[in-house]
């Protein structure tokens, strides 16, 4: 298997993956409240992320880009660090895990799916990035789908409800970040830059819960059952830890773009697994719904690639020498 099939394998992986917290929460949810799972699997990720990084460093597979020092004069990364931990992650999984209580696992998938039509909106307007027309279609066809999902008259969840805003709440979570996200990933170090997001997301829940006074004894029941110990070790040390070296893995195999366009198998993920382990249903719209949600996102990014090359097309050219 050369580099490049490799790199489509880890890819494909990652997008598969990643289209499952919400599906091996659900079994520990029946023990704890959303929040305290939030903060279990952070405090797993941030030992997990320590123990790479330490293991990465010594043995010279992982270098540090720059150190990440918690001072006066940094505090301008500080703050964006415990952001990006506390909103981009924290944020995200908490509201998530709560659509729970009124959606299904699938219908959270598919609205996941969006966030890369949301992480584009952020850049409109704060860094100038644009839609193109192309995309502006596939970006209103996704939301045609979840549309379609939503007001499937045999949903369990018997049509639109606050856990369709809550979910969309945590996508958007997730979006607000990503640019700060990828500037602090090249100051630092992507994996670096992980592990100081989980670091703040637990210190910001664990902080959060004892403001609240949450049973922190309730987290305790993830020992309640072979299951739940198999999925907050999925969650905490798959998807938030390990899983992350896999993307950049298969980022430096077939690119930043080869990788987004496998990421669109999150919805897919979502329902497949959701029917075969929590026993959705499926209904000709739902099946209707999360294929228009994939083709649109897979059109979303395909155009936004293509405007991107045209792009520095321009910019070559104007760079040529021009005849007298």
């Amino acid at each position: 298997m050369n580099r490049t099939t490799m790199g489509w394998t880890a890819a494909v992986f990652i997008g598969l993956l990643w289209g499952i917290p919400w599906i091996v929460g659900t079994p520990i949810l029946e023990v704890m409240d959303a929040q305290v799972l939030v903060w279990a699997r952070y405090t797993i990720a941030f030992m997990t992320l320590a123990l790479i990084l330490k293991i990465g460093t010594a043995t010279g597979k992982l270098t540090k880009k720059k150190e990440f020092k918690l001072n006066w004069e940094n505090r301008h990364d500080i703050i964006w660090s415990a952001a990006c931990g506390i909103i981009g992650q924290g944020a995200f999984s908490f509201f998530s895990f709560l659509s729970l209580d009124y959606i299904t696992a699938s219908e959270n998938g598919v609205i996941q799916g969006l966030i890369p039509i949301l992480i584009l909106t952020v850049g409109f307007f704060r860094h100038n990035a644009r839609f193109t027309p192309l995309q502006m279609v596939a970006a209103l066809g996704a939301f045609v789908g979840v549309a379609i999902l939503v007001m499937d008259p045999r949903s369990e969840t018997n049509g639109f409800n606050i856990g369709h805003l809550i979910c969309f709440a945590s996508a958007a979570s997730f979006a607000t970040m990503a640019y700060a996200r990828a500037e602090l990933a090249e100051k630092y170090g992507s994996v670096a830059t992980m592990f100081h997001q989980f670091v703040f997301a637990s210190i910001g829940f664990g902080l959060y819960l004892l403001v609240t006074n949450a049973d922190l004894s309730s987290a305790l029941g993830i020992f309640s059952s072979p299951l739940r110990i198999l999925c907050i070790t999925i969650l905490g040390v798959g998807i938030s830890g390990i899983s992350y070296l896999i993307y950049i893995y298969a980022m430096e195999r077939v690119g930043v773009d080869g990788t987004g366009m496998a990421l669109n198998l999150m919805p897919l993920s979502s329902f497949v697994l959701a029917v075969f382990a929590l026993g959705e249903s499926v209904t000709p719209m739902r099946l209707l719904a999360i294929a228009v949600v994939i083709i649109s996102m897979m059109m979303f990014m395909k155009f936004g690639n293509n405007r991107q090359q045209e792009t520095i097309e321009e910019k070559v050219n104007k760079l040529k020498p021009q005849k007298a």
